[in-house]
């Protein structure tokens, strides 16, 4: 059996256990005791996990400003990252303890550090696993770590000291680029065993294609990852993880959570998987105008009756607290699956795509720490439901645009349909597809001009003596750019060619 028919997929089990180990980082950071001092000694009005966001923002900036300057330099990066990462985290932990420079300033550049490092790696983690494994995997990856991670904050919160939490902390960047390594030889072992030469490259491992997708349906996912990107803002400011400090630092004398009974965080995980199964992977099949709602409205219904409860003076605080989870949860994992989306259907960089989807996010999260927070439930709810009406809106205004969709379902359309959508004959209908087919295809494998033209012939049925009669090349020249296009796609012939063209989309779900 081949590598990549085994049980156990080796580069998803790396990813979980790197995302788990970044959000648990994160969490640790924010509200155990080992940085109750760091946080509470803050010097300035604003709260902190603004900076640790602004770190967030940079990053993304940089990642849209220059994708392929970051990918050529990406195996230089990662032990930087780590190293800066670490280091952030330590500078705001220890800025409180020192009195040769601001403690405030130190604090402030440590955070963002710390949030720059995070996003990196994390960026990393999805990217990789998006562009590598199935949907399905994807979103089990970040399901796993979202379950796990409240029961590695409260046993490191309950069995370590303050130092040793610190500690452990700064070394998880470190455990972090270690984890991912392992994902990374795992995907390349794996996509090397499927032979897959599609000659799109990140971290060193061939990239499965991209997915056709029509551009109604590209603009309808990038619209809900807008949106998800403002509601995951808008979710995490609401809870208990949205700021850092103050009161948000509980005790479990103080304020019952969700670890705190075995049955309630086994609820949560049960929940959470049926949320990952039944609203996020068996959606996968549905446009995506379609797709995504049932997830989206179950945030936004989570959401409001965790308002409700709250306001209840008699409501159970444990209770109170795993709907803010689960709600938190089924936010971070509806974001992620879209980014995952976006990075598979779309010709945008892989960089620019995540780093515009995580910018929306650390904007709208600053946004809220500094502006919003004060705010009534009432109006919370408000502006989720705006967020909402803003995605159903603009999705429904895309449903008016036929998508152009695969040339399958081109070929497929009933005549009389087809005329009336396209204002031509079958045969320029079957032509027209062909040519939208095979310029995503270029896209997705790098083809030049030329071969991109030559292709177009080649998959209707041209010879190579017309081909070079129509483009006037000479024979040998046809002959080269004929054994680049083949190079290029991994196939021998013109039928496999073909056929390559026909299943494109198949193969990028595969």
């Amino acid at each position: 059996m081949s590598m990549s028919k085994r049980d156990i997929n080796l580069c998803a089990v790396f990813a979980a256990i790197g995302l788990t180990v970044n959000i648990t980082w994160c969490t640790l950071v924010g509200h155990t005791s080992g940085f109750a001092e760091a946080l509470a000694g803050f010097g300035t009005p604003v709260n902190p996990r603004a900076f640790f966001l602004l770190g967030i923002l940079l990053t993304s900036a940089a990642f849209v400003a220059v994708p392929h300057q970051l990918r050529e330099r990406e195996a230089f990066l990662w032990p930087i990252m780590a190293l800066l990462s670490s280091f952030g985290t330590m500078t705001f932990a220890m800025a409180a303890d020192q009195t040769t420079f601001s403690p405030t300033i130190l604090s402030i550049a440590g955070l963002i550090v710390f949030g720059m490092g995070y996003f990196w790696l994390t960026a990393c983690f999805v990217l990789l696993a998006a562009r590598t494994q199935t949907f399905a995997c994807v979103a089990a990856c970040v399901a796993v770590s979202l379950i796990v991670e409240p029961v590695l904050v409260s046993q490191a919160e309950a069995f370590l000291s303050p130092a040793a939490q610190v500690t452990l902390v700064t070394v998880m960047p470190i455990v972090s680029v270690a984890l991912f390594q392992g994902a990374r030889h795992a995907a390349l072992a794996q996509r090397s065993v499927d032979s897959v030469q599609d000659g799109a490259m990140a971290f060193g491992v061939p990239l499965k294609p991209r997915t056709s997708l029509g551009r109604a349906g590209r603009r309808n996912v990038m619209t809900l990852v807008v949106a998800a990107s403002l509601l995951l803002a808008t979710v995490r400011s609401l809870s208990f993880v949205g700021l850092w400090g103050d009161g948000h630092i509980a005790s479990a004398q103080e304020w019952p959570t969700m670890t705190s009974s075995p049955v309630l965080w086994a609820g949560y995980a049960l929940v959470l998987a049926l949320f990952t199964y039944f609203a996020i992977v068996k959606m996968e099949n549905l446009p995506p105008h379609l797709r995504f709602q049932p997830p989206l409205l179950i945030v936004i219904l989570t959401l409001f009756v965790s308002l409700l409860l709250s306001a209840e003076p008699d409501a159970s605080p444990a209770v109170i607290d795993t709907l803010m989870r689960l709600n938190d949860s089924f936010s971070h994992l509806l974001f992620w699956v879209l980014v995952a989306t976006l990075l598979n259907v779309t010709h945008i960089p892989s960089y620019r795509a995540i780093g515009s989807a995580s910018g929306l996010y650390a904007a709208g999260s600053i946004i809220w720490v500094l502006f919003l927070s004060n705010t009534t439930a009432v109006g919370n709810l408000i502006v989720v439901v705006v967020i909402y009406a803003f995605s159903l809106v603009a999705m429904l205004l895309g449903l008016g645009r036929r998508d152009k969709g695969t040339l399958r379902d081109a070929a497929a359309q009933p005549e009389s349909e087809s005329r009336q959508a396209t204002g031509g004959s079958p045969a320029a209908l079957m032509t027209r597809a062909i040519e939208d087919r095979c310029a995503e295809v270029s896209d997705t494998y790098g083809l030049s001009p030329r071969e991109t033209e030559i292709l177009n012939l080649l998959v209707q049925g041209r010879t190579r003596a017309y081909i070079q009669e129509d483009l006037v090349l000479a024979e040998n020249t046809v002959k080269t750019h004929v054994a680049h296009i083949y190079g290029k796609l991994g196939v021998k012939d013109r039928k496999e060619m073909v056929d390559l063209i026909f299943d494109a989309q198949a193969e990028g779900e595969m």
